[in-house]
């Protein structure tokens, strides 16, 4: 036992870690889970949205593009945080160039199936933007397992 260097004087307390600590996890790892799970929930509400607009025999109005727009800004959120992961020197467990691929092509998904959706003006311009929202989910969900979840 190693005696206290001043006598009289009860030990210095240090503070209760954080509870990312106790966890082991840093805040940016916890920010990107939150951010997945946040786009997940957001492309699985658009796709049933426009699916809903599908099935009312409807194509993709202004409001789905506001959708759209939500969705695709969240999945840039995690393209950043993403990144700034890599650049403190977080390593995903299945590579950082699958990583950066997978966060590239969720930014991608809506987009895409939004451009797709102004080619064809019917109910199938809806569900071409439902199944990009689907396919973004999909993307959020093998995210997970490559950064380690």
């Amino acid at each position: 036992m190693v005696a206290d260097p001043t006598p009289g004087r009860a030990p210095a307390r240090t503070p209760a870690p954080a509870l990312t600590r106790r966890t082991g996890r840093n805040t940016l790892v916890v920010m990107l889970d939150a951010l997945t799970v946040t786009v997940s929930v957001a492309a699985l509400a658009l796709a049933a949205w426009c699916g809903y607009a599908a099935y009312r025999d409807q194509p993709t109005k202004d409001w789905h593009f506001i959708g759209m727009a939500v969705v695709t800004l969240l999945a840039l959120a995690q393209l950043v945080v993403g990144i700034v992961q890599l650049a403190r020197g977080e390593k995903p467990d299945e590579g950082a160039v699958i990583f950066v691929s997978y966060l590239v092509g969720a930014l991608a998904a809506v987009p895409a199936a939004g451009f797709l959706s102004l080619a064809e003006r019917t109910r199938w311009g809806s569900v071409t933007v439902a199944a990009g929202a689907v396919v973004l989910a999909v993307l959020e969900v093998r995210l997970h397992d490559i950064w380690g979840g």
